[in-house]
């Protein structure tokens, strides 16, 4: 049922152990705020937790209110108040909350396939660091959705969706320094992406292992790291241009 936090310089004991009501799928702190926390459990709930005051949560989500799968992403919002944040789970809806009161969201979206059965998209990743309420949803089915938030209906909120992966996928981000271009992870292939094509500009080899997560580096455009369920971490270096 814990979570911990640990200081790098003591990696034996944890410096404070949360306590949640069902188990932590997804942890992060506050950017503006480094004793603010916002976690999604197993159970669908959001809780909040503020350790200048304790280490059991300060608010929780109501489960009606709720996701209805595992909460496997979150993430805080850049805006006004370090208090707005998003969270997307495998039941096929993105919710939003201001965790100064979590009683329900302040928004909800569900996921849906532009076709006419609608098949709803859960989702298993997360890339919110667009601007102008840009997002992306990486899905247990493989595909990636281009949503944004500004859309004035549902389905308006919900752009191209790419055929990504054989599998859930489990590692999304842009590139810090030409957000057109995004990398995914999911079965055992890392992709590629310029969002204004339907099919990735790259494609690694199939790697003995399912690949993991994935992250660019803050520094050089190029770079990026992924990882891989045998243990291991890989370096890769792409030259892509405008």
């Amino acid at each position: 049922m814990d979570s911990f936090i640990w200081d790098v310089n003591n990696p034996n004991t944890p410096e404070v152990t949360l306590t949640p009501p069902s188990p932590l799928c997804c942890l992060e702190y506050n950017p503006k705020d480094p004793h603010l926390l916002v976690g999604g459990s197993y159970n669908g709930l959001v809780t909040c937790y503020d350790t200048r005051v304790g280490y059991t949560p300060k608010d929780v989500s109501i489960i009606e209110k709720s996701h209805r799968d595992p909460v496997h992403k979150i993430a805080w919002l850049a805006g006004k108040t370090p208090f707005e944040c998003v969270s997307t789970s495998t039941d096929g809806q993105v919710l939003w909350w201001d965790v100064r009161k979590l009683a329900e969201p302040i928004e909800s979206l569900w996921v849906e396939e532009k076709t006419e059965e609608k098949q709803r998209i859960g989702g298993t990743a997360l890339e919110y660091t667009g601007a102008g309420g840009k997002f992306m949803i990486g899905s247990e089915q493989g595909k990636i959705a281009a949503c944004s938030r500004k859309g004035k209906t549902p389905a308006d909120k919900i752009g191209t969706i790419y055929e990504g992966h054989c599998g859930p996928v489990y590692g999304l981000q842009r590139n810090p320094f030409y957000p057109k271009y995004f990398l995914s992870v999911g079965d055992w292939t890392v992709r590629l992406w310029n969002e204004e094509l339907r099919a990735p500009i790259m494609t690694s080899k199939f790697f003995s292992n399912y690949v993991l997560d994935c992250a660019w580096s803050p520094t050089r455009p190029g770079v990026f790291c992924t990882t891989k369920m045998d243990g291991t971490l890989d370096r890769s270096e792409e030259h892509t241009s405008e």
